[in-house]
């Protein structure tokens, strides 16, 4: 017995069915009673919520009181093109720094903690600093290390992974 070829089968089907209806049930001539839905119950906010288990790649977010006079404006522009979230990078900078105070941010533009060898890296400028920040979060997150507990477990030699989140709560107030 010969087998047909798929698209034999395709016309032949075709072919059957053309003038088959079919009758399928009507449906309940009831009218479904309507509801007011306010746009409050349907509002989600944009805000993730800060936990350890956060993807730390991009959302919105514009520092505000203390931390807009100390986040860098490159912090924020870096974000964007890194794709990280700029409130995570933020908190880093800040724990890292002491708000912006550090000697090796002060004089060094290293906004990390950033080693080169046994000593901290030094930088031209703060946005170099801040740029090779970004450079190795986004490694660390094209590597597989997309939450903040990931990142933080290989960044840091103290576990400071609820202090970030603790301020980036803080930041985002």
């Amino acid at each position: 017995m010969r087998r047909l070829r798929r698209p034999a089968l395709v016309v032949i089907t075709a072919a059957l069915t053309a003038g088959v209806t079919l009758n399928l049930p009507a449906a309940d001539a009831e009218t479904p009673v309507r509801q007011t839905v306010t746009v409050i119950d349907l509002y989600q906010p944009d805000t993730p919520a800060y936990t350890a288990d956060m993807d730390v790649s991009w959302h919105e977010w514009q520092p505000i009181a203390k931390a807009a006079g100390v986040v860098p404006v490159a912090l924020l522009e870096l974000a964007e093109e890194y794709n990280i979230s700029p409130v995570y990078a933020a908190a880093v900078f800040v724990l890292e720094t002491g708000w912006g105070s550090s000697s090796v941010w002060l004089t060094k533009h290293n906004p990390a903690g950033i080693r080169c060898g046994s000593r901290y890296c030094r930088y031209s400028t703060a946005a170099d600093g801040l740029r090779r920040m970004f450079e190795i979060m986004a490694d660390y997150y094209g590597n597989g290390l997309t939450t903040v507990a990931q990142q933080r477990s290989l960044w840091s030699e103290a576990d400071d992974t609820e202090k970030i989140v603790q301020l980036m709560e803080q930041l985002a107030e």
